[in-house]
């Protein structure tokens, strides 16, 4: 498909979705774009953002939108079915947990949950609390599964995903923000004391919950999303965020500026942020950008250029690698120059000598047989 006439159809799609103004019209989208809206889980918010348009129906792949609406719908009512029975779970023996991500914002900033495609539930818990709702979880049928061994979760911001064999559900249990090897642990916006501050008191179905406050949530969905190259899913955080700054309250830059001066998370949110101001789909003060970004040297201006033309090309237009220009050679570039991050450690001695596969759940699939069923869906979660 023509690149640029790509990205000015699904970066319309975006800003429609966030309008909420429902009169998108399909017939500007052709079949590939359509497509890779669907399969990147954009399919539902182009239903929704078309279907008030004269000539949405007429489509020959209005089908297709309906279908991906229908599938997210189920899969949604599931999450959020098993969010309510471990919250309920935890009262009384469990601190409220924290939802985080996808979890947290369906509900609170998004038109309908189901707009926002997940692929688990993430919740945190205070370290001390973490084997106390891993135990709820067993008890409400969850299993853990997993193809990597104890000792990559042993510096992990999670443990081993606990999956649900008859709802399909997994959940991630955090403890965490952000992985202890993790470039952006030192910075102070995710360290526990200042993680702690920024807890507010929620609800989720009528049930206690606790959400990160406006200002970290932002800072968390932007990091999450930028700390690696995702093609599949990667416009997911753009509406996130989109949605977050449309439906929140007015949210307090100078906090954020704050937390981030001279950390790894400002080049993150910096480069989240520049994206969308670029293709007009939030609205920011130029000041607000300058006070965000980092010190904004050659090597950052050049950074965030090449990291916009990977994002336009691959995860808004959804072209294809080749041999060689592969996803391989694109990542390393965004780990070296858009995001610079360290250069990354030797392999661990489980990971360089192989590892036994995960034993079996009860329902007869193995951990990496889940793992890659997981790994599948669209959406910013997945076991990081």
């Amino acid at each position: 498909m023509d690149g640029a006439m790509a990205t000015r159809r699904l970066i319309a799609l975006v800003r429609s979705a966030a309008d909420g103004t429902g009169d998108l019209a399909v017939e500007a989208f052709d079949e590939p774009s359509i497509r890779w809206a669907v399969d990147t889980g954009l399919g539902p918010l182009m239903l929704r953002a078309a279907a008030r348009h004269p000539a949405a129906a007429t489509s020959p792949l209005w089908p297709l939108l309906r279908a991906a609406d229908l599938s997210a719908r189920v899969i949604t009512a599931e999450q959020m079915d098993a969010m309510t029975e471990i919250l309920d779970a935890c009262r009384g023996a469990v601190p409220p947990p924290v939802l985080l991500k996808g979890i947290s914002i369906c509900e609170q900033y998004y038109p309908e949950p189901h707009l926002r495609p997940m692929r688990d539930i993430d919740v945190l818990v205070e370290h001390e609390a973490v084997p106390l709702l891993e135990g709820l979880l067993s008890k409400l049928g969850y299993c853990q599964a997993s193809d990597r061994p104890p000792a990559f979760y042993a510096t992990h911001h999670h443990g081993a995903p606990f999956f649900h064999p008859d709802t399909g559900v997994w959940v991630d249990v955090h403890h965490a923000l952000v992985a202890s090897t993790s470039a952006l642990r030192a910075d102070r916006v995710f360290r526990v004391e200042h993680l702690k501050a920024e807890l507010r008191p929620s609800r989720f179905g009528g049930r206690p919950a606790r959400r990160l406050s406006d200002e970290l949530q932002l800072v968390h969905l932007a990091c999450h999303w930028a700390h690696r190259f995702q093609v599949l899913g990667g416009m997911v955080a753009m509406v996130d965020v989109a949605c977050l700054l449309k439906n929140a309250g007015p949210v307090d830059w100078s906090r954020i500026a704050e937390w981030t001066r001279h950390s790894v998370a400002s080049r993150y949110v910096s480069l989240l942020l520049t994206y969308l101001a670029k293709h007009r789909l939030v609205a920011l003060d130029p000041d607000v950008i300058a006070r965000l970004s980092p010190d904004a040297g050659p090597l950052d201006r050049l950074g965030r250029t090449v990291g916009h033309a990977l994002i336009d090309r691959y995860v808004v237009d959804g072209c294809e690698f080749g041999r060689l220009v592969s996803e391989r050679t694109v990542g390393r570039m965004w780990s070296a120059l858009v995001v610079r991050r360290p250069p990354s450690r030797p392999p661990p001695p489980w990971r360089r000598a192989g590892q036994p596969p995960a034993p079996p759940t009860p329902d007869g699939r193995s951990g990496a047989d889940q793992a890659t069923a997981r790994a599948a869906a669209p959406g910013c979660g997945g076991d990081e």
